[in-house]
């Protein structure tokens, strides 16, 4: 295999710290080399000497003749006025050869330029340079790209920009490739497909990651920067840690047996010298024994999440959610009757492809977004948080954060003292606590935002992507903060180690769907058996009660205001304590009973409502209702679909049903779905004697609409006919 790039004794240093020593590596053909090491431990800045971006005060780079070399880096500005089509058609790497073989083409009688031409063909030939234009399309398709082609680069979101500049280092198909973070933005499909894409890319590449399980898929060895210095291994992260992790607990048992055999050895020569014997050559040997040095302990980054104080062994539940945007199709909803229920407990990692939904479930969980309305015929949406639980919530972009407020600010704000207690165990010093969301990194508001949410005691936590710019050091210590958490948590993540080390369910969002998937692993979850993520468990506790109409609580109020008048009208000396007691009471009960007068008055009114599918039908009762069955001119109701009050309706005027617009008008189904709802509630809720469908139309009894439904004995009684106007 040739040799690509060679680095050696490369040194760097910004100001009086060294970010670099003596750091040495070469890179050949056909290898994946990852860089592994803390945040500030030097992989980036080594991604930027090697590009030739900063130049190192100590070493030499070599780079074979004409080497191609593609960079991802992970910050990306584009012009204004530069379209997307425009970056793709400029990243052609066989753009400069095609043009040069239909120049030589003009003179193909010249023997020569017939020789260099059928060279350059034969060489865009191996290249396969015909079919770069499908190999991009297919590179965009993937990252979701191809839909911006019209769109100016600069408009684009940072995730979206990340994508991008992928794409387009991707579609340079270079000798080299450099990527700094490439999997920032990136869904679970694309991820692998990544994967697969870079398992069989013949060049070379250097790369650096967060996430474990790509790095093991990719790279061939690992180069570990640590205090400047760096340790090759073979593999991906895993083995490297390992190894490292080996490598260290044998120096730190090396030091501590050469200490015990240091000690041993002057213990002895002191014995010697107390008993008058010889003891400098047991001093000597003492002193020239070599001692390994204990590597130093590594800072640990730590995390808590407290839980709450309720105690709900249902901490939320919910059915028949639809959601729709403006930009998607009515009939192509983001959400199609999600329903699910979360337990005192659960760990849940909602995962899925970039669009498809998981952030607008978590919105709907904390009550920024509501689910639509239902349409005509269809149940209405259930979502409820279980009394007294708390929820926080952390949104993908700012974490939880405000903009525009400084860090120590903010944290002051809401937690006073403890602020810089919280973010020094965030990781963050005092010249980070002026500092603005806007002007933090990725990863640290990620951190900050986890710091926020360690002191809420939230009995239910939604992380969206928190671990979308966290580094292998965080991602531990919020496994760790996860897995001793006693609430419930949903956490969107592409993470996919981080989801098997945290979660005790897994949720997925495919089609619009939500579902519980079981027999997870490493490979996926396709092909995987699919449980319902609303399945009720041994032990589930009954939903409770539906909740009284403000209707309802006007009757409780009213007889408590009149009971409190009717104390301070009573006969009998009250104290002055006492009336004063009364007096406020009336006065709380009344203002009261104002809200409960507008709440209930400003909303749609109805008695009852039936299902009668695929309609929910309301009924109203109008006029006087007295308890006289001979008064029926007196009485009267309406009758209408429950989600389009705008539809045709019926009207009973106490004897007479009738439509209020032409029943030709009418669709059958619709029809017949509203008479039979109207006429459940007239005879079996209000208790109607008879009923006249339609003016001049058939009377309908009572008994004979009981034994048309065979509930009473009698003769068979004729189907209605559709009511006239």
């Amino acid at each position: 295999m040739a040799t690509l790039l060679t680095a050696e004794s490369i040194s760097l240093a910004f100001g009086e710290r060294s970010v670099l020593s003596g750091i040495s590596l070469n890179v050949q053909e056909g290898e994946r080399v990852a860089l592994l090491g803390r945040n500030g431990a030097g992989k980036t800045s080594l991604l930027r000497v090697l590009t030739g971006e900063l130049i190192p005060d100590e070493g030499e780079i070599w780079r074979s003749e004409g080497l191609r070399v593609a960079v991802l880096a992970q910050h990306h500005a584009y012009a204004e006025g530069v379209r997307v089509r425009d970056l793709v058609a400029a990243a052609h790497p066989y753009r400069e050869l095609e043009t040069e073989l239909l120049t030589l083409e003009a003179h193909l009688g010249d023997p020569e330029t017939l020789s260099a031409w059928t060279a350059l063909h034969a060489r865009l030939d191996d290249l396969q340079a015909y079919a770069w234009p499908s190999r991009m399309a297919r590179i965009l398709g993937v990252l979701d790209l191809t839909r911006f082609l019209g769109r100016e680069a600069a408009s684009l979101s940072g995730g979206e920009r990340t994508r991008l500049a992928l794409a387009l280092a991707l579609a340079r198909e270079p000798d080299l490739l450099l990527l700094d973070e490439p999997t920032n933005h990136l869904d679970i499909r694309m991820r692998e497909w990544l994967e697969g894409w870079l398992r069989d890319f013949g060049g070379g590449v250097i790369l650096t990651s967060h996430d474990r399980d790509f790095l093991d898929a990719v790279a061939g060895r690992s180069l570990w920067l640590e205090a400047g210095e760096a340790r090759e291994y073979a593999g991906g992260y895993s083995r490297a840690q390992a190894q490292r992790e080996l490598e260290r607990r044998t120096q730190t048992r090396a030091a501590r047996l050469g200490q015990q055999e240091a000690a041993r050895l002057e213990g002895s020569a002191e014995r010697l010298y107390v008993w008058g014997r010889r003891s400098r050559p047991l001093k000597n040997r003492a002193q020239r024994l070599p001692l390994a040095e204990a590597p130093l302990p590594e800072r640990q980054l730590r995390m808590r999440l407290l839980a709450g104080s309720a105690r709900a062994p249902l901490v939320a539940w919910g059915e028949h959610l639809n959601k729709t945007y403006a930009e998607h199709p009515a009939n192509h909803p983001i959400l199609r009757e999600a329903a699910f229920k979360l337990r005192q407990g659960d760990r849940v990692a909602l995962m899925g492809a970039n669009g498809t939904g998981k952030s607008t479930l978590l919105g709907l969980l904390a009550g920024i977004l509501h689910a639509d309305p239902p349409r005509l015929g269809q149940p209405e949406p259930v979502l409820r948080v279980a009394g007294g639980v708390s929820v926080a919530y952390l949104d993908q972009l700012w974490h939880g954060l405000n903009p525009g407020e400084g860090l120590r600010a903010q944290f002051e704000r809401r937690f006073g003292g403890r602020a810089k207690a919280l973010l020094g165990g965030a990781g963050f010093t005092a010249a980070d606590w002026p500092k603005l969301p806007e002007v933090l990194s990725g990863g640290e508001r990620a951190r900050a935002g986890l710091a926020l949410v360690s002191s809420l005691r939230a009995d239910l936590l939604l992380l969206d992507e928190p671990t979308n710019h966290l580094d292998v050091e965080a991602l531990q210590a919020l496994e760790v903060a996860v897995q001793a958490y006693g609430g419930a948590v949903v956490i969107v993540t592409h993470d996919r180690r981080f989801a098997r080390e945290v979660a005790n369910r897994l949720w997925v969002i495919e089609d619009a769907a939500l579902r519980e998937v079981t027999g997870w692993a490493s490979s996926g979850w396709k092909g995987s058996e699919y449980l319902d993520p609303a399945r009720s468990l041994t032990g589930d506790p009954p939903p409770p009660p539906p909740l009284p109409t403000p209707r309802q609580r006007l009757v409780a109020v009213e007889n408590q205001l009149l009971e409190a008048r009717a104390s301070l009208n009573a006969t009998g000396a009250l104290t002055g304590r006492e009336e004063a007691r009364l007096r406020a009471q009336t006065h709380t009960l009344q203002h009261h009973l104002y809200d409960l007068y507008a709440e209930a008055f400003a909303a749609p009114n109805y008695d009852v409502q039936v299902r009668e599918p695929p309609l929910t039908v309301r009924g109203q009762k109008l006029g006087e209702w007295g308890p006289e069955e001979d008064e029926p001119l007196r009485r009267g109701g309406m009758f209408w679909a429950a989600h389009d009050e705008t539809c045709p309706h019926l009207a009973w005027d106490g004897e007479c049903l009738r439509w209020s617009v032409s029943a030709t008008d009418v669709p059958a189904w619709y029809g017949a779905a509203l008479l039979g709802a109207s006429l459940r509630i007239l005879f079996e809720r209000w208790n109607v004697g008879r009923v006249r469908l339609g003016e001049g139309g058939p009377l309908l009894t009572r008994r004979a609409y009981f034994e048309r439904l065979g509930l009473v004995s009698g003769g068979k009684q004729p189907r209605p006919e559709p009511v006239p106007t």
